[in-house]
């Protein structure tokens, strides 16, 4: 008689879903019925630990439930504000005022200002950190030295800073023609934090694998603390109920024009900076008259269209603007702000 086990088959990597929408059910359908909890800082609720999944199309990156009413233009506007390497409250305060409460001093942010970490220079050679990984991977294709840190030594221990990096590090793997990347948190909050970081990190990715001139291989994130707040469990069983028992919405997913450029995304933070003053608007002759790609002027007329919602909610939006809108993001749109969903019926875009 043997006395050794039989071999167990098991699979090392995380689940693997086609894109965020349903990796993000998954998550939260583990949450709502984990045993484990966790009260810091006092906040309550369940906690899983060790939680990974993988994207195999990054590009995909929106969950679209009705009941969650996702704010793509708050997303879009923070990774902006990482690009632009920044780290005012004021921009952020102006897409989520509760962003005051990361403020130390009422001026800055710190342990969120990701971009601080990823894009100001000087980083080694006087480049920015995440320009010195790119030229990195371009030297050594096979590097597995590609990992952009942002969780800081000066952070660790720290328990009276209201915030800190909830990112570990970021990494980028060239591997044939694909870019993969890895994103590494210390802790989620499945409910509201987890889509920001998904959105914005598969974002920088997808930069990077365009600048390198590579396909869009994988994206993995890995968290050690995935939690989600008492006050957030109805509206997490209710996605949870959606993804079990309603069809999503398809709409095709925009890709990143390949002859993206640095000077493309500082166009855009500038047009951001400009609608956010409520100091210009858009036609869609006006967009075009930016010079950018269709992808990239949506994306500034999502902005515009945000600008009129808070600087001139009365006013009528330009029904040709919306239509121009992305599909998806007219769909998120519309739950975020119901008061969109009649203009929106009639561009043809309605769900």
């Amino acid at each position: 008689m043997s006395t050794t086990s039989p071999p167990v088959t098991r699979s090392l990597s995380p689940a693997s879903f086609l894109g965020f929408h349903d990796a993000y059910a998954a998550v939260l359908a583990e949450l709502v019925d984990a045993r484990s909890r966790i009260s810091t800082r006092g906040n309550a609720g369940p906690e899983q630990l060790n939680v990974s999944f993988q994207l195999e199309n990054p590009a995909a990156r929106l969950p679209l439930y009705a009941a969650r009413k996702a704010n793509v233009v708050f997303n879009l506007a923070e990774v902006l504000w990482f690009l632009g390497g920044r780290d005012d409250l004021a921009m952020m305060r102006y897409y989520a005022p509760r962003m005051a409460s990361y403020s130390a001093d009422g001026v800055t942010i710190d342990g969120a200002a990701y971009g601080t970490r990823l894009f100001r220079a000087p980083g080694p050679g006087g480049r920015s950190p995440f320009d010195a990984t790119l030229d990195l991977i371009r030297t050594d294709p096979d590097t597995k030295r590609a990992v952009l840190p942002i969780f800081g030594a000066h952070e660790v221990g720290d328990a009276d800073h209201p915030d800190v990096s909830c990112t570990i590090a970021f990494q980028l793997l060239k591997r044939g023609d694909q870019l993969h990347a890895v994103c590494y948190m210390r802790a989620n909050d499945a409910f509201q934090g987890l889509v920001s970081d998904v959105f914005s990190f598969t974002v920088i990715h997808e930069l990077a694998a365009r600048l390198l001139g590579l396909e869009l291989g994988t994206y993995t994130h890995h968290t050690g603390s995935m939690h989600i707040g008492d006050q957030h469990l109805p509206k997490a069983r209710a996605i949870v109920a959606e993804a079990q028992h309603q069809q999503p919405p398809t709409f095709p997913v925009p890709v990143m024009p390949p002859e993206t450029t640095r000077d493309m995304i500082a166009e855009v933070c500038t047009q951001e900076a400009q609608l956010r003053a409520n100091r210009t608007r858009h036609t869609r002759d006006s967009l075009a008259g930016t010079g950018l790609p269709i992808y990239w002027q949506r994306l500034v007329a999502l902005l515009d269209v945000h600008r009129r919602l808070v600087h001139h909610p009365d006013e009528p939006i330009d029904d040709s603007v919306l239509a121009f809108l992305d599909a998806a993001h007219l769909w998120l749109l519309r739950h975020k702000w119901p008061a969109l969903a009649a203009s929106a019926d009639q561009t043809g875009h309605a769900s």
